[in-house]
């Protein structure tokens, strides 16, 4: 989790200036749209034990030739020391880990920064080598913290200068990217971070469905896993039935979709369930899949299951896919709840997509009637675009901030973004009125009505 002292000139900035508003007339006071706090955090995750990822065994460390040996240990002291010594060739090249444009550079300027980059403590262990008479290798990890663990890997060149002595002549090094969530994410924890942020209820969405993905690749039988990830989290959300609610988690075009479905509201009491297309690798335009995801929304529809559907499909997701849901889907569960993640259906602004959903919730189109969004994550996938703000505004008073649910996606992602930090972030970020944020805050969905 980042801690909020290092995001508070973000959160305690001063009063935004949104002159393309045209429901402002004058900037309201930082104080004033602090002090509005969402109800219901409408999209959060937990993650079990089965979807936990645990980190491989560390690679073995490696005895060096004494003279190799001797350079890693200067290496180490030139960590703590920052002073790089007679330890790099004269024309040695380093791979700048501050550097912009071209990474590699030269140097003893260059040298001096990199030397000086790595935390305290760092230490070069090797794990394997290569050597001749005049160049050598050696690669292995960087370990650091307390405890200490391996968070980059590093390769060495050696060669030999005119007096025998082996020097650094090219010197690398990669961060090596953290497990997503090498231990569980409990209902606790999702618990008080609710209550840092002030808000009182959540919406559990089962990851369940990341086991029905051909990107990941998981030890045991998928369906067990996929049960099992169900199950706990059903088991976690009951220890706390006044503030949260389980949905179900399945891909939609595995065959057991159906089973898992059903079991989840007569075993596990679910109150919805939860799709993710691109986890899932739906294509709705594919006749197949369509006929699968038509069954699971006909499913639900039938069981009383309210559906989040993360209805992106990656790469090219945009009006087409769309007015599939709008005319394929939706008429698929007319009377329930469908919630379409993240605005526009998934991480990445489409604003194609955005446009078919507003333009026929606008229009009075029936298939909407039961139709909600939530906001999580839309400033994150605006970037930095001042328009792209300004456009989803327009696109949330074209839907109705009455039909607009917040979400924030918070416990599970890798990043551990808290939801007080994350709603600070939309506040400051999305143009829209004290009112119309207030509104928005204030809404709940109908299955928590």
């Amino acid at each position: 989790m980042i801690p909020l002292g290092k995001h508070l000139p973000l959160l305690l900035c001063a009063p935004v200036l949104l002159a393309g508003c045209a429901h402002r007339t004058a900037a309201p006071s930082a104080a004033a749209r602090t002090a509005i706090v969402p109800r219901v955090d409408h999209h959060q995750h937990i993650v079990g034990p089965t979807a936990a990822i645990r980190p491989p065994a560390p690679l073995p460390a490696v005895e060096l030739p004494a003279e190799l040996d001797g350079v890693v240990r200067a290496r180490n002291r030139a960590a703590e020391t920052r002073d790089p010594g007679e330890l790099y060739a004269e024309d040695a090249r380093v791979l700048d880990v501050h550097g912009e444009g071209q990474p590699w550079v030269r140097g003893g300027d260059a040298v001096r920064r990199v030397v000086g980059a790595y935390a305290p403590g760092s230490r070069f262990v090797p794990n394997a080598f290569t050597a001749g008479d005049s160049v050598a290798h050696v690669v292995g990890v960087i370990q650091s913290g307390d405890p200490p663990r391996a968070r980059m890997n590093f390769s060495l060149g050696l060669k030999k200068d005119r007096r025998g002595a082996w020097r650094i002549a090219t010197e690398q090094a990669g961060v090596i990217p953290p497990l997503p969530f090498e231990e569980p994410v409990t209902a606790d924890r999702l618990i008080r971070d609710l209550d840092v942020a002030g808000i009182e209820r959540a919406v559990v969405l089962s990851v369940a469905y990341w086991f029905g993905s051909p990107n990941r690749r998981w030890p045991g039988d998928e369906y067990a896993n996929v049960r099992a990830e169900n199950d706990w989290t059903a088991a976690q959300v009951a220890r706390y039935p006044d503030r949260l609610v389980a949905f179900c988690g399945v891909s939609p075009i595995r065959d057991y979709a159906v089973q898992e479905i059903r079991r989840c509201a007569s075993e596990l009491r679910m109150k919805g369930v939860k799709l993710h297309f691109r986890s899932s690798r739906v294509d709705v335009l594919s006749p197949e899949h369509l006929e699968q995801v038509k069954r699971v929304f006909r499913t639900a529809n039938e069981l009383g299951l309210a559906i989040v559907v993360h209805s992106e499909i990656g790469r090219g997701y945009g009006r087409e896919h769309a007015e599939v849901l709008l005319s394929q889907l939706l008429p698929a569960a007319p009377d329930v709840p469908v919630q379409i993640a993240h605005l526009w259906g998934g991480n990445a602004f489409a604003p194609s997509a955005l446009a078919v959903f507003a333009d026929a919730v606008a229009a009075g189109d029936p298939r909407t009637r039961n139709l909600y969004f939530d906001l999580t994550e839309i400033e994150a996938a605006a970037g930095h675009s001042d328009e792209a703000m300004q456009e989803i505004a327009r696109r949330i008073r074209q839907i109705g901030v009455e039909r607009v649910l917040y979400g924030s996606d918070a416990a599970a992602t890798p990043e551990g973004m808290p939801p007080a930090l994350r709603w600070a972030r939309l506040r400051h970020r999305l143009p829209l009125t004290d009112e119309e944020l207030r509104v928005i805050a204030g809404n709940v969905a109908p299955y928590l009505r």
